[in-house]
C-alpha cells in the first residue's frame, strides 16, 4: 500500500496528537479499519467513469469496412455516510470518580469512538444501502448484488474469509484502483466538547450532563468487483483448504488480495492448515498480533464478521 494513508496515518500528518489518539481509540479491534487506505474528498460525494466491457473488434476483408464500436462505461457515485453519537455522563456521576472528572468523561467517549469504530467496520462488509439508505453498501452486499467473486465452502450458512485488494492492479487496459475508504469533506473523526447540557431521563426529567459529540463522515469504494471476494459458507464440517483460497486468488486476477479477513472461529480452522502454504509468524504475546500469511497474503482477524451469515448460493 505504498503512498496511501489509513485514518491513523492521516492524523498523524496533521500533526494533531489529540487526533491520533481519538484515530487509535476507535480502530482497536477492527483490522479492516486499522489498514484501509484512505481517500479524502470535498463535499460528501463523487463520480467517476468506470470500465465495464471492452469494445467490438472484428476481421475485416479488402475494401470492407468494420462497425464503429465502443467501451461500455457507467458512472458510478460514492457517498459518504453519516455516522454520530452523543456522550453524556451524569455530573454527579463524573464528580463521584475517583481519578476525576476528565478520567470518567475520557472513559465514556473511548467507549464511544470504540463503538463508532465497529459500526463503520460492521458496514464496510454487511451495510446495505437499498434496505437501508443511511449506510453505504459494503463488500457482502456488493458481491451479493454485483455477481462478483463468491466462492462456497460446501455449508448451508456459515462465515466467509473476505479478500480486499487495497493496491491497484495493471492490465493491458490500463491501471485500475482497488478498495479504499472515503472521508467527506476531508475530515477525519472528530469530538467537540459541548460541557454541560441537561439531559432527559427515562421519566422525562432532567439533569445535568457532561456532553461530548462524535462526527464521522465515512465512506467505502470498490472501483472495480474483481478487487473484492469472498470465500463464504465455512462451517465446522465446510472449513477452508488451500485449493479453495487459491481459488479466490485467481479469480481476483489481474488484483492480488491485499489481506484476508475472518473470524476468530474462521481464524482457528485456517490455523489446521499449518504445514502447507501456511506460515506462521508470531511477532508478540498477543494473540490479535500473531499474524498467518497464506502465499504472502497476511490474514487477519475481524471481530465484526460474522460466523452466522446468510448463506450465498
Amino acid at each position: 500500500m505504498a503512498g496511501k494513508l489509513t485514518l491513523l496515518d492521516i492524523a498523524k500528518r496533521t500533526g494533531n496528537d489529540p487526533q491520533v489518539g481519538i484515530v487509535e481509540s476507535m480502530i482497536q479491534s477492527n483490522a479492516l479499519l486499522q489498514v484501509l487506505p484512505f481517500r479524502s474528498i470535498n463535499g460528501i460525494s463523487y463520480r467517476y467513469a468506470q470500465r465495464k466491457g471492452l469494445p467490438t473488434v472484428s476481421f475485416r476483408g479488402f475494401n470492407q469496412g468494420v462497425t464503429a464500436s465502443k467501451s461500455v462505461v457507467q458512472q458510478i457515485t460514492i457517498e459518504t455516510k453519516n455516522i454520530g453519537g452523543r456522550s453524556q455522563i451524569d455530573k454527579l456521576l463524573a464528580e463521584a470518580d475517583p481519578q476525576g472528572v476528565q478520567h470518567a468523561r475520557a472513559e465514556e467517549d473511548m467507549s464511544f469512538l470504540a463503538a463508532m469504530g465497529n459500526l463503520y467496520n460492521s458496514k464496510a462488509f454487511y451495510g446495505n444501502a437499498t434496505t437501508s439508505p443511511l449506510e453505504f453498501n459494503g463488500i457482502a452486499s456488493m458481491l451479493n448484488a454485483l455477481g462478483g467473486t463468491a466462492i462456497g465452502a460446501g455449508g448451508s450458512t456459515g462465515s466467509s474469509i473476505y479478500a480486499v485488494a487495497f493496491n491497484d492492479a495493471v492490465s493491458p487496459q490500463g491501471r485500475m484502483r482497488g478498495v479504499e475508504g472515503i472521508l467527506g469533506n476531508g475530515k477525519n473523526i472528530s469530538m467537540v466538547d459541548m460541557g454541560l447540557y441537561y439531559a432527559v431521563d427515562a421519566d422525562s426529567n432532567s439533569y445535568l450532563a457532561y456532553t461530548t459529540e462524535f462526527e464521522f463522515a465515512p465512506g467505502l469504494a470498490v472501483y472495480d468487483t474483481r478487487s473484492i471476494a469472498r470465500l463464504a459458507n465455512i462451517d465446522s464440517t465446510h472449513k477452508p483448504s488451500v485449493t479453495l483460497l487459491n481459488q479466490i486468488i485467481t479469480a481476483m486476477f489481474p488484483f492480488v488480495p491485499s489481506m484476508f479477513f475472518c473470524s476468530k472461529q474462521t481464524y482457528n480452522w485456517v490455523q489446521d492448515l499449518k504445514g502447507t502454504t501456511i506460515n506462521n509468524v508470531t511477532v508478540g504475546n498477543n494473540l490479535f498480533e500473531r499474524v498467518t500469511q497464506f502465499n504472502g497474503i497476511p490474514i487477519l482477524i475481524d471481530e465484526n464478521i460474522s460466523d452466522s451469515e446468510t448463506a450465498i448460493s
